[in-house]
């Protein structure tokens, strides 16, 4: 099975910064120490500081901060003592919210809740005003923006695509799938925000339709009153016991009346396999390598990544040893030192035999033999030469580190690798074992940053590679480089 990855920095629609306004200053006098206010300035919905302008889109809540500024140098968070206002006043398509706290309820201010009727985008002036001081942003207020389904790995964090699916019923339903028992999956909305895919999961709550018999919104239960399944509010899917039935889980926006959702069953896992990363070649001492285990629910059906679900154990830890634990990285295997073949055994989720008994499928496999080999490396390779991305965008792109050996095998040396980004401010890049050669906008201003690859070769100096990164401007000509995975190299086979 092929997935299609697409990794993610976590940046989403920024509210987490109107909560700090619930500290509320009015309590902290003297503000500024004792000093007079002198400036006051509204930073942005990206959270870019002292912005003149900004967007927000329906469906999509998102909020605006403001900063005060004392004659002493300092400054405080105000964005809950100012006074918010939208003009025109008289056409709504936007509100804000100023704060209030009564006996029973708090509203946070400056959150933005785009009500614009209309499909084209219009323009709005937002004011915060405090004492004599006042200060603008000119907002633009946009249509619903393409928002998709993705799934953030348990295991790793990243973001990919889930399977895609459409209801003839159901226009919302974008995706569906199978879940094994005793495993999970971690949805995720996705929008396309001017050309830059950012993570919106701040802005919906996920629930199950209810027109299922037994159904709640956060759980499902057979006739037996066992749990199926159950879902919280920020789209954590946990499936419990296998039943036929087919459930929606649905993420609603607070600020429209509009969703969208996925349709998913518990089912019996029939087959289980493991997929080594670099395929049936040698691994290369001391090179590591990650192992997919797959579950089936039929005989050519899709699967699922069950890994984090899974343990995976060798028979000789002098050879080959996961050290997972110690890495951070699920079902990683490194090679220790050349030997005889190690076979790996896969211990996850039940197997159901089906009644009556029917053939075992042939793709199932707990068991595999890996060898490990010693060769000497003589140089790496770090690729692509050029990539870029959106700045500002959630887009991560993925670099590899190709090592050619003495004996003229190449082999994925990127977990061996250390990074660095000459500018920090336009490119961030990782070097976890996790999230190595991961490459990302480090913020909202373009710009060009190298970024360097080193790997120890046991002799002294190590290897080192670099290939550059350019960030680009929102609604500019598209990136024209960001990777998410990479052909295989000679001997191996495409990863699932």
């Amino acid at each position: 099975m092929t997935m299609t990855r697409r990794s993610s920095l976590a940046r989403a629609v920024p509210l987490a910064a109107l909560t700090a306004g619930l500290v509320l200053l009015a309590g902290c006098n003297p503000i500024g120490g004792g000093t007079g206010p002198t400036r006051l300035v509204i930073n942005g919905p990206t959270g870019a500081l002292d912005a003149d302008t900004g967007d927000t889109y329906v469906c999509l809540r998102s909020g605006l901060t403001a900063t005060l500024f004392f004659e002493n140098g300092t400054a405080a968070d105000f964005t809950q003592r100012v006074t918010w206002s939208v003009q025109p006043a008289d056409e709504p398509f936007l509100t804000i919210s100023n704060f209030r706290r009564d006996a029973t309820t708090t509203q946070v201010g400056g959150v933005l809740t785009p009500v614009s009727p209309t499909a084209a985008e219009q323009r709005v002036r937002v004011t915060a005003s405090f004492s004599n001081l006042t200060d603008t942003i000119d907002l633009r207020v946009m249509p619903k923006p393409d928002i998709r389904l993705a799934q953030r790995n348990i295991g790793t964090s990243l973001t990919e695509d889930l399977p895609a699916a459409s209801s003839p019923t159901d226009p919302t339903v974008t995706s569906a799938f199978k879940l094994g028992p005793s495993t999970s999956v971690d949805l995720t909305l996705v929008a396309n925000l001017n050309g830059t895919q950012t993570l919106v999961d701040s802005t919906a709550a996920w629930s199950f339709d209810t027109d299922v018999p037994g159904t709640s919104v956060t759980s499902v239960s057979n006739d037996a009153n066992a749990v199926i399944a159950s879902i919280n509010s920020d789209g954590l899917i946990v499936a419990t016991t296998a039943d036929a039935r087919t459930l929606t889980a649905r993420a609603k926006f607070a600020t429209c009346n509009d969703s969208v959702a996925a349709q998913f069953s518990v089912s019996p896992i029939r087959s289980i396999r493991m997929e080594p990363e670099f395929g049936a070649q040698p691994l290369i001492a001391p090179n590591s390598e990650r192992y997919v285990v797959l579950a089936g629910f039929d005989e050519s059906g899709p699967e699922q990544n069950i890994s984090p679900f899974s343990t995976i154990t060798t028979t000789n830890i002098t050879i080959a040893n996961f050290l997972s634990a110690f890495l951070g990285v699920p079902n990683l295997l490194t090679a220790i030192a050349p030997g005889d073949p190690v076979t790996l055994t896969v211990t996850a989720p039940t197997i159901v035999t089906p009644t009556p008994p029917e053939t075992v499928p042939a793709r199932h496999a707990p068991t595999i033999q890996q060898t490990v080999v010693a060769d000497t490396l003589v140089s790496i390779a770090l690729e692509p030469a050029t990539l870029s991305s959106v700045a500002g965008s959630a887009d991560v792109c993925r670099t590899r580190v190709v090592g050619t050996y003495a004996s003229g095998a190449q082999q994925d040396v990127t977990r061996r690798a250390t990074f660095a980004s000459s500018d920090n401010t336009i490119a961030i890049v990782s070097s976890l074992p996790l999230s190595a050669g991961l490459v990302g906008s480090a913020g909202i201003t373009p710009g060009t940053s190298t970024i360097t690859a080193s790997v120890a070769n046991g002799t002294g100096t190590p290897f080192t590679t670099t290939s550059t990164y350019t960030s680009v401007a929102p609604l500019t000509t598209p990136p024209a480089d960001c990777p998410q995975s990479f052909p295989p190299l000679p001997g191996q086979v495409p990863a699932p």
